[in-house]
């Protein structure tokens, strides 16, 4: 099963993140139940890597926990044909420490993720290979009006442990396990 671990967002930071997207016109948006700050993309796991993985995950100490700011707004890809509009995250220590500590639990499960940078963030839009220069205008302009925001910091007290099934339309996620701060 297509899997990830993620940090889920605040209400009050989804009804935000909504109110900017409604000006974006431009890209595939993100649903409102699809936002959240993915902590390590899992990919394809099998049901013996899923327990294994709980198991691990539920031997860390989370606390303490994060303080997360979402801020700045950037795109994945190259300016030329981006791939996603995200919102960025300050960097934050033990943002990281979560990052690394699910890395490890993977890996120690018998998932083989691959190692690259983290740079954690919040995907609002997805753009495909077909994205024109009218959507390409549309982002720069957003872009240059919306650029430098910034939502309050909160500290998650959980972090999930989340199933996505790919179909027609957005991704459905379903949390299978939670894990909360002691």
């Amino acid at each position: 099963m297509r899997s990830f671990v993620a940090i889920e967002l605040p209400e009050e930071h989804i009804e935000a993140i909504e109110r900017l997207q409604a000006d974006l016109a431009a890209g595939r948006i993100v649903q409102p139940e699809n936002l959240h700050l993915t902590l390590a993309f899992l990919d394809e796991i099998d049901v013996g890597q899923l327990e294994a993985l709980d198991d691990r995950l539920r031997e860390i100490d989370w606390a303490p926990g994060p303080e997360v700011v979402l801020a700045g707004l950037e795109t994945f890809g190259s300016p030329a044909r981006p791939e996603a509009l995200v919102l960025g995250v300050q960097a934050d220590p033990e943002l990281l420490r979560w990052h690394r500590a699910v890395m490890a639990a993977a890996r120690a499960a018998g998932i083989d993720l691959p190692r690259r940078r983290f740079r954690p963030h919040v995907t609002l839009a997805r753009f495909g290979k077909r994205a024109g220069a009218g959507d390409l205008a549309r982002l720069g302009r957003f872009m240059a009006r919306e650029g430098a925001v910034r939502l309050p910091g909160f500290g998650p007290d959980h972090v999930a442990l989340i199933r996505s099934t790919l179909g027609h339309g957005p991704p459905r996620h379903e949390m299978l396990a939670s894990y909360f701060m002691s």
